[in-house]
């Protein structure tokens, strides 16, 4: 792979900045180096739930030494937007309040895309989604309902659908208004309008907290609509549970640069 332009001894450049009107705390993760010849690809990166911005920066350094530009944003009531009182993602375990933070974080996806594109050194038509678990999640509803998205990096996320019978720590069922939105936001279904662009489904065979039925269903309803470009589709199975594991975490780098790393 060349990326030998991009200096793989140097650390990357990691800024924080405050995206839209919703004051979305981020981290921008670049090269250091300042001129560059062309505009490099980038990648929204959203973390899990429960998680914050900065767990994902091992796979955005990652991405930023074979030539990308990422950013990570804090979830809706997370990180640095953990609300100083009312509901949060600790006290709450319903999937409405689950559905709610997704929703919310969907929304804040827009604002972040929006921020990631016009950012100095952005190829604007190279921009992807991608994140772990809730953040895949999140990517995958995004990543079917903008049209401007290159390409999608689900790990461990599922079609919304999928998570409506799961019942985690007790957790109350959906009611009927979370039930609806989770359908008419159901990746799966609307997997059409990504199509071909670069999809990477991973996932955890024996994972405890969100099923894999889920990814291979979306893996089933993506594959024939990527006959004529099946390249653009991966599913790639590991043996964990609910994590990342190094090696995962470098098969996606490694797919996704196949695609979109600069050789210049």
């Amino acid at each position: 792979m060349a990326t030998d332009f991009i200096p793989h001894d140097t650390p990357p450049s990691i800024e924080r900045v405050v995206i839209g009107p919703e004051s979305i705390p981020a981290l921008v993760v670049q090269p250091q180096d300042a001129v560059r010849a062309h505009s490099l690809p980038a990648i929204l990166i959203q973390h899990g739930y429960g998680a914050e911005k900065s767990d994902l920066l091992p796979l955005a350094s990652s991405l930023v030494a074979q030539g990308f530009i990422t950013l990570l944003p804090d979830a809706w009531g997370h990180g640095e937007r953990f609300p100083a009182s009312g509901p949060n993602w600790m006290t709450q375990i319903s999937t409405d309040f689950f559905m709610e933070v997704v929703r919310h974080t969907v929304d804040d996806l827009r604002q972040a895309f929006d921020y990631l594109r016009d950012l100095p050194g952005v190829d604007a038509e190279h921009v992807l989604a991608g994140g772990f678990s809730m953040g895949a999640i999140a990517a995958l509803v995004y990543g079917t309902e903008d049209e401007r998205v290159a390409g999608v990096i689900s790990a461990s996320g599922s079609p919304l659908t999928d998570l409506l019978p799961v019942r985690l720590f007790g957790s109350a069922p959906p009611t009927a208004e979370a039930e609806a939105w989770a359908q008419a936001h159901d990746a799966a279904a609307h997997i059409a309008a990504l199509a071909p662009k670069p999809l990477l489904i991973q996932h955890g065979r024996a994972d405890d907290m969100v099923p894999v039925a889920g990814a291979l269903r979306l893996y089933e309803a993506a594959m024939p609509l990527y006959a004529e470009h099946p390249d653009h589709l991966k599913l790639m199975l590991y043996p964990h549970t609910h994590m990342v594991s190094e090696q995962q975490m470098h098969d996606a780098v490694d797919w996704v640069a196949e695609f979109f790393a600069s050789d210049e």
